[in-house]
């Protein structure tokens, strides 16, 4: 009899099946691994990206308007209201940059197209603002004054632009130095203190919402007229050349390094150029989170005090770059060495900056750093 048929295909083993099962789960965790890590890359690139687009067009903005300021009237019925330049301090320490140019929008704009073709008592009685195109303007002479300043509080991080034409007394650059001057620090020659009233009145008067019914200024208010830039900026300072008398030599700081301030008015009346060589701007931007530079103080911060405790300082900049800067409330400080934790040989009060006292737990924030130098075209 023939030998029955049997089937000689046998099924894997025990031992097969565990062996197949743990490379799986070794190539899973590797795709896994992979997968997770461009995830990040593409996370951290995209922050990076946000943050240099923001500096770019910030900067290019700017020097947008800086490339039109004037160094004398554009228009013969000009007054002394049409030319001002300047760089001062907010309550806090930073920098405002204040200055007239000329508005080459108005060729373009039913603001500028219809400015000043009537009388007053036709209805060509409105400044303009930025957002009011479609009103009658008063005759514009070709200039716009335009303000630059950061949100004065002590932590926030937006930057505001405003601008206003025609130049005059009490328009926009007045009410700036008016509200400079009513808002001064309790301890003089200090930045603003946490029983100072300057960040939450401020706030207020914009509108801005820091309490559940803030008080709104009325329709016209200069408040109204700033429009946000951007709301990540650690810093934007402005340093100016100043040829007089050769002072300016280097764009490092010190004796023979730029000027921190500016003040066209005094500088005319001393007898000196109106108006600096060139300016270079320094512009601080936060990036977001996976990358972010944020961190909390550990231990209170002297005025004096050269090194810093942080609960972390992993994405803080690297002390090779020229652009190693950190904030704490108002103040910004320059540093040389980081280890651990610590950030040392902290340069206090840099760019124009106050040095002055912090409490622990303050937030401590730095970014990337962009520079750009711009020269006036009037002083090339």
């Amino acid at each position: 009899m023939p030998a029955p048929f049997r089937n000689h295909r046998q099924g894997f083993t025990l031992i097969e099946l565990m062996v197949a099962i743990g490379i799986l789960l070794v190539l899973g965790v590797m795709i896994i691994g992979f997968l997770r890590g461009a995830l990040s890359m593409s996370r951290t690139g995209t922050s990076r990206g946000k943050a240099y687009e923001t500096a770019q067009t910030t900067l290019r903005t700017l020097q947008d308007d800086l490339e039109q300021v004037l160094g004398a009237p554009a228009h013969p019925t000009g007054d002394t209201y049409d030319l001002a330049f300047g760089v001062t301090q907010d309550p806090w320490g930073r920098q405002i940059l204040f200055f007239t140019r000329a508005w080459g929008e108005e060729q373009s704009s039913l603001a500028g197209y219809d400015s000043g073709r009537g009388a007053p008592g036709q209805g060509y009685s409105k400044d303009f603002s930025g957002r009011n195109v479609g009103d009658y303007m008063r005759p514009s002479r070709g200039n716009l004054e335009v303000v630059w300043m950061l949100e004065p509080s002590g932590t926030g991080m937006k930057l505001y632009r405003a601008e206003r034409s025609p130049p005059g007394k009490n328009g926009l650059i007045d009410s700036i130095g008016a509200w400079l001057g009513r808002y001064v620090p309790q301890n003089p020659g200090q930045a603003v203190g946490p029983d100072d009233p300057v960040p939450g009145a401020f706030l207020r008067e914009r509108g801005l919402g820091l309490d559940p019914q803030p008080v709104r200024p009325p329709a016209q208010s200069i408040w109204d007229q700033f429009d946000l830039v951007a709301d990540n900026v650690v810093s934007l300072s402005v340093e100016c050349w100043d040829d007089w008398g050769g002072k300016t030599q280097t764009w490092l700081s010190g004796r023979d390094g730029p000027s921190m301030t500016w003040s066209l008015s005094g500088r005319v009346a001393a007898g000196q150029y109106a108006l600096p060589r060139a300016i270079r701007v320094t512009l601080i931007v936060a990036a977001d989170d996976p990358i972010a530079a944020q961190s909390t103080m550990l231990g209170d911060l002297g005025a004096q005090d050269t090194s810093i405790a942080l609960e972390d300082t992993a994405n803080f900049p690297d002390v090779i770059s020229p652009l190693a800067y950190l904030r704490v409330d108002g103040e910004l400080m320059g540093y040389a060495s980081k280890s651990g934790s610590t950030i040392g040989s902290l340069s206090r009060g840099a760019l124009g900056t106050k040095a002055v006292p912090h409490k622990g737990g303050a937030v401590v924030t730095s970014g990337f750093g962009f520079q750009r130098i711009i020269q006036f075209p009037v002083s090339r």
